[in-house]
């Protein structure tokens, strides 16, 4: 079976840059799609259309409109990623390069400013956003610079969409204009409970489409609400395709939101993937696990680096723990979690690894200076996958609800360098 590749950021904004020069076309990108995902899904609608038009005629339209209503305008989401040559610039000179030793919080910050570009991160999981102004340098090197927390009512984000997207896009614009975003590209990174891993040997598909009944065997959602995202792992005779599932609705509410905002959009990822993938990327072993720990429940990645990687969802987080004695809290739940995913890899036929890779903020909430985690766990702030400064004090704006954030920041900052 022959299978293209499926389209990547840098092949969009390699596409973009030649409309500007009036040679793009949707034919193009229609010929690298697999199949529906969160951004081809975008590009197949009258919206994206006109808004190619648009590309090859338009310069970039800084103005901002606060505290807007519901809007009835065309989505916009590419906005100033398709305008300016700084950006654009950014991601041609930006290159995949081995994470530097240690961190840049007990290192001399370096970096060449010219080459500097403003990004904002926004993360939204259990019932909190949290929003980071960051500088990242052509080396991958991050530099926080302004971040806020917000818990968010579940009036207006309930448990499975955005229930009020006016309402969020006010929120999102109060923070954006505070930490001054407004004209930055965002990444959204969304929690990992709202996404479902699954990976298929091509043999064993009839075609590599959301309609394959392999593929639709394995989604957790009811067809017409499933949302797939594809991306082929290898070409050779063993080639793996990975799928990701989503709610469609829950992606739609998301993209309605941003079309209010109409803020650049660099993408929408789920957390752990690309955690998942720096780790293997960096570390080499038969089998990978990754932990990602949330309030209500803990989502399980296990695979290894172009093999397979399938997520399993554990009904439990840490809130079912917490308690007055933060020692016994986290020895509890470390000691479920160990359990249940040494069932998982019985079931799998597989020997647990040295190590179980641990991410999420309920790290925050589970250990602390004193409080470490058991020996079978470690953090993946150990493993140094990405260089970053974060030092709340030298902040003008450090906004946070919680006691601390620092193991979501390091989440945050290594899904950016993952992503560029």
């Amino acid at each position: 079976m022959k299978i293209n590749k499926t389209l990547s950021l840098k092949y969009l904004l390699k596409k973009v840059r030649e409309s500007r020069s009036g040679n793009f076309s949707l034919k193009l990108i229609s010929k690298k799609v697999l199949s529906s995902s969160f951004i081809c899904e975008f590009l197949q609608t009258d919206r994206y259309k006109k808004l190619i038009k648009k590309i090859n005629i338009a310069m970039v339209n800084k103005s901002f409109k606060n505290k807007v209503k519901i809007s009835k305008k065309k989505i916009n989401i590419f906005k100033h990623l398709k305008f300016t040559d700084k950006l654009l610039g950014f991601f041609y000179k930006v290159k995949k390069s081995k994470f530097l030793e240690g961190k840049l919080n007990s290192q001399k910050y370096k970096t060449n400013k010219k080459y500097d570009e403003k990004i904002g991160l926004l993360f939204y999981g259990d019932h909190n956003l949290i929003i980071a102004s960051v500088i990242i340098d052509l080396t991958n090197n991050v530099k926080v610079i302004a971040l806020n927390e917000i818990p968010v009512p579940a009036n207006i984000i309930g448990d499975s969409l955005v229930e009020d997207s006016n309402e969020l896009a006010n929120i999102l614009l109060d923070s954006l204009t505070l930490l001054e975003l407004i004209n930055s590209p965002l990444l959204i990174i969304l929690s990992s409970s709202f996404f479902n891993i699954h990976t298929f040997y091509t043999a064993d598909l009839k075609q590599i489409s959301q309609s394959d009944s392999q593929i639709q065997s394995k989604s957790p959602y009811l067809p017409a609400n499933t949302l797939v995202d594809f991306l082929r792992i290898s070409d050779n005779k063993n080639s793996l395709v990975r799928t990701i599932y989503s709610k469609k609705d829950f992606i739609q509410s998301w993209t309605d939101t941003l079309e209010i905002v109409n803020s650049p959009i660099i993408g929408l990822v789920p957390a752990s993937a690309h955690i998942f993938d720096a780790i293997t990327s960096k570390i080499t072993e038969e089998i990978t696990i990754l932990l990602d720990i949330e309030s209500a429940q803990s989502t399980l990645l296990i695979g290894s680096d172009l093999a397979k990687l399938n997520s399993y969802k554990l009904p439990f987080g840490y809130s079912l723990y917490l308690t007055d004695n933060l020692k016994a809290s986290s020895k509890s739940y470390f000691e479920r979690a160990l359990n249940s995913i040494a069932l998982i890899m019985k079931d799998r036929n597989q020997e647990l690894p040295l190590k179980i890779n641990v991410m999420g903020n309920g790290l925050d909430k589970l250990i602390n200076d004193e409080i470490n985690l058991p020996k079978k766990f470690q953090s993946i702030s150990d493993l140094k996958l990405s260089n970053y400064l974060y030092k709340p004090k030298t902040m003008k704006v450090h906004e946070i609800a919680s006691k601390s954030i620092d193991h979501s920041i390091y989440a945050l900052v290594s899904i950016l360098s993952s992503c560029v």
